[in-house]
């Protein structure tokens, strides 16, 4: 009788920074689950962020797993779960992502980073990072009198060679 190979289990995990420079007041907001975040989500010893440009092509990008983009100061990591997804299958769930998130589809408050993390996860694992990580968006969108506009509005393109250079760093079929 042939034996079944088990299915590999492959750990999830969300990584949180901390957008704003480290001080009394944003070590306090952490402890409490308050503060303003930039997420990530870590698989096979990469990390899958999302930001915004102006152009209509992924805004998806690959980092070194803790490190995170520049400006953002790392906090912790989140297991969020386990993937029994092949490493085809999981490419195919980042390309996917990557055509869905575009750079020009990003918005602070209802498109941002920590989305893209919460969704990313979710199709890998079925489960979701803790909800604290976009709280300062949520609440944004309930009271939109408070934030500045131009935190609304998606951010100015980045130059050309930069974002070329994000993209040749997602994983190939």
């Amino acid at each position: 009788m042939p034996t079944s190979t088990p299915a590999r289990k492959t750990p999830v995990f969300c990584n949180v920074y901390d957008m704003i420079p480290s001080n009394a007041l944003t070590s306090i907001g952490y402890f409490m689950g308050i503060g303003v975040f930039h997420s990530g989500v870590e698989i096979l010893d990469k990390e899958f962020n999302f930001g915004g440009h102006e152009y209509n092509f992924t805004g998806v990008f690959c980092v070194e797993p803790k490190v995170g983009p520049p400006g953002v100061v790392f906090k912790e990591t989140i297991q969020v779960g386990y993937t029994t997804k092949t490493d085809q299958e999981i490419n195919q769930v980042i390309q996917t992502l990557s055509k869905e998130f575009t750079g020009d589809s990003y918005t602070l408050l209802t498109r941002n980073c920590n989305h893209f993390s919460s969704e990313m996860a979710y199709r890998l694992t079925g489960s979701r990072p803790p909800a604290w990580i976009n709280r300062a968006a949520k609440l944004g969108t309930m009271f939109p009198c408070v934030v500045p506009q131009g935190w609304v509005e998606p951010p100015g393109a980045e130059d050309e060679d930069m974002v070329r250079d994000r993209e040749t760093l997602l994983p190939r079929q």
